[in-house]
């Protein structure tokens, strides 16, 4: 996708991306806003006695490195759990209570994060200590220790310690003293024997003593009340429904840009045909479920776009023919309902105005529309010719309202269409039919319903291939190009119809030339006057 058509497609999916957004936002504001506010409390607690050691034990550290995920796996489970709820009174169940609670445990630290949430900051504080403090009365034991073994060591360390000081004031009493007796020397080095056994019974002591021990566990900072709750993120959650609004729409118009195959501009024109686009005619308004005269734009509604759009593609096609002007034009589409015959009558009709003599010939020997147009009957024409040599083109064709413009229609319509346009007889009736005009312009069948509009394509000049602008697919019109190339057709370009875009014309006041064209044809646009000479052609074709 280019960045021209990037931006037409922004362009044309800025209001329901914008919509999107709105919604998004509005929505996620106003649940947000009624949800119920939760607010969070983290107590830290460490592992181990690195940080008052002082000279940490390098393989103690790495043990309460490891220990640390242990405490933190053995903080969500239920005795633990519901040893919280017991003691606070709370109402939830331990599952209830494990999903909101958080326990971390960086794997590069000693350190233990418990998080509570709760709808009240107090109670969130609450549950974070009290859940620290569970496990810490817990920690002795993880190892296999029992509490009364713990204390027996402690003790121990207390009384020894005692004793080192009491034993170390006597050796220090008496090696004080300048004349020592025998009995005073033997007691002194008795003293010294027994504080240097203490002192080697309190070092055994210490390394079964929980104060340096890998696993025990201390509050490092408790749970505080906060303030602020933690959810929900109102400006957060808006900010981002309206992100995914746009990204979803976006992503849903670039999907379906994607999978488009629908052909909308010149652009998308020249890609799959790689032809020109000699004319972009507009949609014209409120012509659903109107007369089909009032498609003749270029009669009725001189001043509006759409004539304007035809006498633009009446100045291209000339251009395309500089060298030797045309004599004789195609108009046909890929499938039907294009506005094939509605562009080849008003082709015709601009071409008139512009002083060429025409003959606008209904080739479409299946659905003729070119009478249903110009209300013509639709008795003799094209095929009368076929049959009868002797039947002039003047006497089965119409004059019409506009000057220098006549219509041959189908006349009766055969039962083999694509042989008798493929005939002989076929292209002795064009040469005649060029001796009476400056300009044959045929109305043909949809290339991919028939072969009608190939054959007719190999025996005149130019082709134009008609294109709906948003209906017609890129495969169809494709095989169409590549039907008139095979036929031998020259194919002069594109007509882009009912397009939707304003840039191409300034029709904004299209009504407004409308009504000033009606007004000036006496209150009401007239049909071509062909009334009076109905019967004399009948007659002639008789």
């Amino acid at each position: 996708m280019d960045l021209r058509r990037l931006i037409a497609t922004f362009r044309a999916w800025l209001p329901l991306m914008v919509a999107a957004a709105l919604v998004g936002g509005v929505a996620a504001f106003g649940i947000s806003s009624l949800q119920q506010k939760v607010y969070e409390s983290k107590a830290t607690l460490i592992v181990g006695q690195a940080l008052s050691a002082t000279n940490p034990d390098y393989t103690q550290l790495l043990v309460a490195q490891s220990l640390s995920t242990t405490y933190a796996a053995i903080a969500k489970t239920r005795p633990i759990l519901e040893a919280v709820i017991e003691e606070l009174g709370l109402e939830d169940t331990p599952d209830q209570l494990a999903e909101r609670v958080r326990v971390e445990a960086p794997t590069s630290s000693t350190m233990l994060f418990i998080t509570a949430l709760d709808a009240d900051p107090a109670q969130a504080a609450r549950i974070a200590n009290t859940l620290g403090d569970r496990l810490i009365a817990a920690s002795p034991t993880i190892q296999g220790r029992e509490a009364e073994f713990q204390k027996s060591i402690d003790a121990d360390l207390a009384e020894t310690q005692a004793l080192i000081g009491s034993t170390q004031a006597r050796v220090e009493a008496l090696a004080a003293l300048e004349v020592r007796t025998a009995e005073q020397e033997a007691q002194l080095a008795a003293l010294e024997g027994r504080l240097a056994s203490l002192r080697s019974t309190y070092a055994t002591l210490i390394t079964f003593s929980s104060g340096t021990a890998s696993n025990l566990l201390t509050v490092v900072e408790p749970g505080g009340v906060s303030t602020s709750p933690v959810a929900p993120r109102v400006l957060f959650n808006t900010l981002l429904a309206v992100a995914l609004g746009l990204l979803i729409v976006a992503a849903i118009a670039f999907v379906a840009e994607q999978l488009d195959d629908s052909i909308r501009d010149a652009e998308v024109v020249q890609e799959v045909t790689g032809l020109s686009t000699l004319g972009t005619i507009p949609r014209m308004r409120g012509d659903r479920g109107r007369s089909e005269i009032y498609r003749l734009a270029a009669i009725l509604y001189p001043r509006s776009g759409v004539a304007e759009g035809y006498r633009t593609l009446r100045t291209n096609v000339e251009f395309a023919s500089v060298d030797a002007p045309l004599r004789t034009l195609l108009v046909t589409s890929a499938v039907p309902n294009e506005g094939k015959t509605v562009t080849a009558a008003n082709v015709a009709v601009v071409f008139a105005q512009a002083g060429r003599r025409v003959l606008l010939v209904d080739a479409d020997l299946r659905k003729p529309g070119v009478h249903v147009i110009f209300n013509l009957p639709n008795g003799h024409g094209l095929t009368t010719m076929l049959r009868n040599e002797a039947v002039s083109s003047d006497s089965v064709s119409h004059a019409t309202e506009q000057a220098n413009l006549r219509v041959l229609t189908t006349g009766p319509l055969p039962p083999n269409p694509a042989e008798l346009l493929g005939s002989h007889r076929m292209q002795t009736v064009l040469a005649r039919l060029k001796e009476d005009a400056d300009l044959v312009i045929f109305d043909s069948p949809p290339l991919q319903a028939v072969t009608d509009a190939a054959v007719l394509g190999s025996i005149t000049e130019g082709a134009l291939l008609v294109v709906d602008a948003g209906r017609s697919r890129r495969r169809a019109v494709r095989q169409a190009r590549e039907a008139l190339e095979r036929s031998g057709a020259h194919i002069l370009g594109v007509v882009l119809n009912l397009t939707a875009e304003k840039s191409s014309f300034d029709y904004a006041g299209y009504y407004g030339d409308e009504k000033a064209d009606v007004a000036s044809a006496g209150g009401r646009p007239r049909a071509p006057d062909v009334a009076a000479e109905r019967t004399g052609a009948s007659a002639r074709a008789e």
